[in-house]
């Protein structure tokens, strides 16, 4: 007699499909998968975006992981990164660009979060924005479909292989090199170019300027060894491809030094904590800057401002330093690769897509690379969750483990692990788990 782990599953509102066994004589295992295929009008909603599935939910240590298995043009055509009321040159360049980072990324094999939770690449800005069906199956949703279809296996290639296709929002006058901005050898793809933003794009250049008490008091909550009044920026700027921008802060409680990326960082996770009044900064017509610190292009500069006489009678303690650090900048975002308003700009100006991808990554090619183009993805969309709450269109078939299990009809499901495994009901039902554990089965 074997002993094995069972955990029930609440299966009101569930089909059975005919001729398969129950799930308890079907499986030896935990319920570590539960998959909803639905027909091509069903959609899944989870965390109010819609999906078109498979949806692929599985118990892991952390909690359950929520991915969705689609096709690569069914991946691409979920992709927000660019208006869809753009050029439609842009738009196919666009869609080239992150037809061909997928198929490097997926090409270099699952690594970090993605091996820890069964996917391919992640539907956030740290792989490229994802949202499922719902802005194609909107407004303008017809011209971001035509972009995919046009350029259908379509690469960007240098020396045979898909590029790293890294882009951004916007540069200002000129795209920066790989090793200027991030620790890493040169590209040769990801070198400098000029982009024709300036007077155009929203934040082709920018600036604003901070009290130097609150730009000490940022760098030093992100643990800079620095404290008090501010003293002296030097600021080392190698030549444009001889590496990162490093910045010296010198106050009279120590000095540290930071590199101009990571100052963007400890702006983005401390300005508007520590001064939600000021930072992001406001411009001339009221509206705000959308980052503090908007790419990794900009000057940096203490201004002195003398003391008044007022100043000097007041005691020492009380003396407020009037001195400001100006920030001068162009761009926003990385700065590396292609640049989403310069394509934009290209292709009013009647650019094709070709011509702006090798424009932006010099010397790579755009070919037509079917054999290099994967069929499928699967995309992380969360995970390390004690439940997932779904709104299901039509009826969904489910598979448990792999195996077949009936079919959910539309509405609201919850999935939640459990000690033993995952349970799937009803949205407002309660289910009593009663969890089968370590007895003999069948009995």
């Amino acid at each position: 007699m074997r002993r094995v782990l069972w955990c029930a599953v609440l299966v009101a509102a569930v089909t059975a499909t005919p001729g398969v066994p129950a799930i308890a004589a079907s499986l030896d295992a935990q319920i570590v998968t539960i998959e909803l295929v639905g027909d091509e009008a069903t959609r899944f909603e989870v965390d109010g975006r819609s999906y078109a599935g498979p949806m692929v939910f599985t118990r892991q240590a952390d909690g359950v992981s929520v991915t969705e298995r689609a096709t690569i043009e069914q991946y691409l055509e979920g992709i927000a990164e660019m208006p869809f009321s753009w050029a439609s040159e842009a738009l196919a360049a666009q869609a080239v660009a992150a037809r061909t980072y997928l198929t490097r990324t997926l090409a270099g094999g699952r690594r970090g979060d993605a091996a820890a939770h069964d996917y391919d690449i992640c539907a956030t800005n740290r792989c490229q924005v994802y949202r499922g069906v719902q802005l194609v199956e909107g407004e303008s949703g017809d011209r971001w479909r035509d972009a995919v279809t046009s350029t259908k296996d379509q690469l960007v290639l240098f020396g045979g292989r898909p590029i790293e296709a890294v882009f951004t929002s916007m540069m200002g006058s000129r795209s920066r090199a790989n090793q200027d901005v991030w620790p890493s050898d040169p590209v040769p793809y990801l070198q400098p170019v000029d982009s024709p933003e300036v007077g155009i794009a929203p934040y082709a250049e920018w600036g604003f300027e901070i009290s130097a008490a609150q730009f000490v008091e940022i760098l030093r909550a992100d643990g800079l060894e620095v404290g008090g009044s501010l003293v002296d920026l030097r600021v080392d700027d190698p030549p444009e491809g001889q590496g990162r921008t490093e910045i010296t802060v010198v106050t009279d409680q120590g000095t540290d030094s930071i590199l101009a990326p990571a100052m963007k960082g400890s702006f983005g996770r401390h300005a508007d904590e520590l001064y939600p009044g000021s930072l992001p900064a406001r411009l001339e017509d009221g509206s705000r800057l959308p980052e503090p610190i908007m790419s990794y292009t900009y000057d940096v500069e203490h201004v002195e401002v003398p003391r008044t006489p007022f100043d000097m009678l007041l005691p020492t303690e009380d003396r407020v330093g009037r001195d400001i650090v100006r920030f001068s900048g162009e761009g926003w975002g990385h700065g590396v690769g292609m640049s989403q308003w310069g394509a934009q700009i290209m292709a009013r100006d009647g650019s094709t897509h070709t011509e702006i991808l090798e424009h932006y990554y010099t010397g790579a090619t755009v070919q037509l690379a079917p054999s290099l183009v994967p069929d499928d993805v699967v995309v992380g969309l969360s995970w390390g969750r004690s439940e997932v709450e779904l709104d299901v269109s039509g009826t969904s078939a489910i598979l448990v483990n792999g195996v077949p299990f009936g079919s959910i009809s539309a509405g609201m499901w919850i999935i939640r692990s459990t000690r033993d495994g995952m349970v799937l009901f009803p949205s407002g039902d309660q289910p009593s788990i009663t969890p089968i554990v370590d007895r003999p089965w069948p009995r």
